[in-house]
């Protein structure tokens, strides 16, 4: 990836956006206790992993030394930070890795699904070619046992039980209510992402990804609460779809041999506060 020089009009518009886009972030973390001075290190690391990532010349060893002009962190720093060894997944991140690809697979794969494309009850266990809630998570990992993940599942609500002992999905897709370090991993994961578009297309080097937005303001709170929920639902049904899809075209792919490629959609919809006199200027439909 080349460097790009921006002029100092564009350098402003960047700060800005960064601030904006900083401001939440700091919020988040000045509730958890998180000072200044707590981030620094985590920033510098990030530069240099990045940079050593992302910023090579092609035929070229990256060197700690090229790494440190394009940072500003020391040498010594540098390297110190290149020698570490890369941080993995831990437990929480790990089962909420999981619990989702197996979401994906109740609400995505045919399978599992019934003739109006909802999920299917499933059995605990079966004999023979029956799906049954066993299968399922057998077909997505052979290191957790179904038992764990039934119980921790029905622990949070996610599924119940019915008289006949069939398996029956509660939400329509995974989220972790109580978990404090599984909703970080689903924030991370989130965020970065669409981040990463942003950056793409602010590049500009190739064909933009899709990014867009409705704002309004200058509503009533009955207003925002009858689109949430108009928005709510129309999104659940759009990510059903595109996880169905997805999850048929994955079998295909892997079928043929190709499947080296990964994609990521979401949806969002945020509450403003009341607005003050300094909104006044940004009143109106925007997209």
């Amino acid at each position: 990836m080349h460097m790009k020089e921006i002029t100092d009009t564009q350098q402003t518009a960047l700060f800005k956006a960064i601030k904006k886009i900083l401001r939440p972030l700091v919020s988040l973390l000045l509730r958890q206790g998180i000072t200044y001075t707590a981030v620094i290190d985590l920033l510098k690391t990030t530069y240099v992993e990045v940079a050593d990532q992302e910023f090579t010349i092609k035929g070229k060893k990256q060197t700690d030394s090229r790494i440190s002009v394009l940072t500003g962190v020391h040498r010594k720093e540098v390297k110190r930070i290149r020698e570490e060894a890369p941080s993995e997944l831990d437990v929480k991140e790990r089962k909420a890795s999981l619990s989702a690809q197996l979401m994906a697979t109740w609400l995505g794969d045919p399978d599992y699904m019934d003739e109006h494309g909802n999920p299917k009850p499933l059995p605990r266990n079966s004999e023979g070619n029956e799906r049954s809630f066993d299968t399922m998570v057998r077909c997505v990992t052979r290191d957790v046992h179904p038992r764990s993940i039934l119980d921790d599942w029905l622990h949070k609500g996610v599924i119940k039980l019915d008289c006949q002992g069939l398996v029956i999905l509660q939400e329509s897709g995974y989220v972790p209510e109580a978990d404090f370090e599984e909703k970080l991993f689903f924030a991370g994961k989130n965020i970065g992402d669409h981040l990463s578009v942003v950056t793409h297309n602010l590049a500009g080097e190739s064909v933009p990804m899709f990014d867009r937005a409705v704002y309004y303001t200058d509503l009533s709170e009955q207003s925002v609460q009858k689109l949430e929920a108009f928005a709510k639902e129309g999104s659940l049904n759009l990510l059903t779809e595109v996880n169905q899809m997805a999850s048929r075209l994955q079998q295909q792919d892997q079928a043929q041999g190709s499947h080296q490629y990964g994609m990521h959609f979401g949806s969002y919809f945020y509450r403003d506060e009341p607005l003050s006199d300094d909104d006044s200027s940004e009143k109106g439909p925007k997209q």
